[in-house]
C-alpha cells in the first residue's frame, strides 16, 4: 500500500464528518445533549487533536487542548471553544490536510513502529486514524440525533 492509499479512508472519513456538520447552527456546536456525552465541538476537537498527536506534533492549531485528548479529560469539564460550525469544521479539515502533507512529505516505512507508540506501526496507526475519525463522526449524527436535529442522510 502506498501512503497516498493510505489517506483514501481517512478523506473520505473527514468528507462524511462534513456531512455531519450540514446545517448545524452555532449555537449547538458546544451543547451537550447530555451532561455526560460530549458535544459536536468537543468530539470534532478530540478528532484534530488525536491527528496532531500522531501525525503531525508540531502543528499549531487552536484545538491542541489537553482537554480534548480523551473522554475522561473532558467529560467532567466540558470544553467550549470560539468556533461556529462551520470555521470548527474548517480547522478540523486544515488539520487533516496539514498532517496528510506532513506524512507524504516524510513518507515514513509503513511498517516501522510510530514514535511514542511501540504497538502501532505508521501502517496501522493510518488505517485506525480512519476508523477514527468515522467512529467520532458517527457520534456526532448521534448527538445531533439526541438534540432533535435533522441531519443529512447517514
Amino acid at each position: 500500500m502506498t501512503h497516498e492509499e493510505a489517506f483514501k479512508p481517512m478523506d473520505s472519513a473527514i468528507w462524511e464528518m462534513s456531512e455531519a456538520f450540514e446545517g448545524l447552527q452555532d449555537e449547538d456546536v458546544w451543547k451537550r445533549a447530555h451532561p455526560r456525552i460530549l458535544s459536536v465541538g468537543e468530539l470534532a476537537t478530540h478528532v484534530a487533536f488525536s491527528e496532531i498527536r500522531w501525525l503531525h506534533e508540531t502543528l499549531s492549531s487552536p484545538l491542541v487542548i489537553k482537554q480534548a485528548s480523551y473522554y475522561r479529560e473532558s467529560v467532567d469539564h466540558p470544553l467550549t471553544l470560539p468556533f461556529g460550525a462551520k470555521n470548527l469544521y474548517n480547522e478540523v479539515k486544515r488539520v487533516h490536510e496539514a498532517c496528510k502533507s506532513h506524512i507524504l512529505e516524510l513518507r515514513p516505512d509503513l511498517s516501522a513502529v510510530i514514535p511514542g507508540r511501540e504497538d502501532w506501526t505508521w501502517g496501522y496507526t493510518l488505517e485506525y486514524m480512519a476508523f477514527h475519525i468515522a467512529y467520532h463522526t458517527g457520534q456526532i449524527y448521534s448527538v445531533r440525533h439526541l438534540m432533535g436535529h435533522e441531519t443529512a442522510d447517514n
